[in-house]
């Protein structure tokens, strides 16, 4: 299996990524208006746009799987993903697996286990906040909980891959060290687990560049009796400098436990299609396809009419971001206040944490 890389070096992702083509590749489909219409999620299938066997998996019981590497703390684009699988939770009753792949971390980035253990209860926060259901909701943090039956399955898949598919896959070169190249088997492992467990297909909603994992686990499933997993597809989120927004590059990320001030700076300094004048905005209009400003208030806040006005003329670049930063404020205010209170949450999910 080769899998090309997906290079993100412009403001426009959408103009980067040709997700015809990806979705060709990928061997996924595009979301129906039918399968938009069950799901019932605004950011359906704009953002949320392809899918593989969730047409299916949607009639009968299901789990959602959705893993967190946590090195830093969750920005925007983590927050619009969880929010997702939080809906998905609450539409159709299904269990949600949070796997926590903070081992990964350690292995790829040579982070200390100390601050990932401190990153896992940060993050845990933020997912708490959101308001899944605990009763529902299983999370796992390789370094601080992981389940024997998960190491297990992880071992089992491990025995049918092997390591020329693993390099060809994921471009590991011979010197990449042995754990690493081991830890597609317990990504395939987390994303996997409730089928194992439960004995129900699971869904893992991720971004079109994380997408090889679900494929490598799709083509060892049947090898271990299990049904292949299906998946959601989501095309990239631009960061607020116009590449893919990131955790380790603070400039194209709103974290959530960013103070006012620092929204404030960071969105004064985000890439808009403004015109070179004021005079030609208002004549030519705004480039809103370019401007990450309008993307925000389209996704987050359903805001199109603000991103019409800019296309017209009649709202300015500063005036825009202005709106947006109360509206991000207000959000974050919001959920940091969930997050205050989810402190006293966290040994209804992970006890071992409290």
């Amino acid at each position: 299996m080769t899998v090309k890389p997906i290079v993100m070096d412009a403001y426009n992702v959408d103009e980067v990524v040709d997700y015809n083509k990806l979705i060709k590749e990928f061997g996924a489909s595009f979301i129906s208006k039918k399968l938009a219409s069950k799901i019932g999620h605004p950011l359906v299938p704009d953002l949320f746009f392809a899918h593989r066997d969730f047409d299916k998996i949607i009639e009968d019981k299901f789990a959602i799987v959705s893993g967190r590497g946590p090195s830093k703390n969750l920005h925007l684009g983590h927050f619009l993903v969880f929010n997702f699988v939080k809906f998905l939770q609450d539409k159709f009753g299904a269990h949600v697996f949070i796997p926590f792949s903070d081992d990964e971390k350690l292995l790829a980035r040579g982070l200390s286990k100390e601050h990932l253990i401190k990153m896992d209860y940060e993050n845990l926060l933020d997912i708490i906040a959101i308001g899944f259901d605990p009763k529902k909701t299983e999370i796992m943090m390789d370094l601080v909980n992981m389940k024997q039956e998960v190491y297990n399955l992880a071992i089992k898949i491990s025995s049918h891959l092997t390591a020329n598919t693993v390099r060809s896959a994921l471009g590991f070169s011979p010197e990449s060290s042995i754990g690493f190249q081991f830890y597609p088997a317990m990504q395939a492992a987390h994303i996997l687990y409730p089928t194992y467990k439960l004995g129900i297909p699971t869904v893992v909603p991720i971004g079109v560049d994380q997408d090889v994992f679900v494929k490598l686990t799709r083509d060892v499933a049947p090898k271990i009796g299990l049904q292949k997993p299906g998946d959601i597809l989501s095309k990239f989120l631009p960061g607020l400098t116009g590449t893919k927004m990131s955790s380790s590059k603070a400039e194209t990320a709103i974290y959530m436990t960013d103070t006012p001030n620092q929204v404030k700076k960071k969105i004064g300094s985000a890439l808009t299609g403004g015109r070179d004048t004021l005079k030609e905005h208002r004549e030519l209009g705004g480039q809103t396809e370019k401007c990450v400003v309008c993307k925000y208030q389209n996704i987050f806040f359903n805001n199109s009419h603000l991103v019409e006005k800019c296309g017209r003329g009649e709202l300015m670049c500063g005036e825009n971001k202005k709106l947006l930063i109360e509206e991000l404020n207000q959000m974050l205010k919001t959920h940091q206040e969930k997050r205050e209170k989810a402190k006293k949450l966290i040994h209804k999910f992970v006890p071992e944490l409290k």
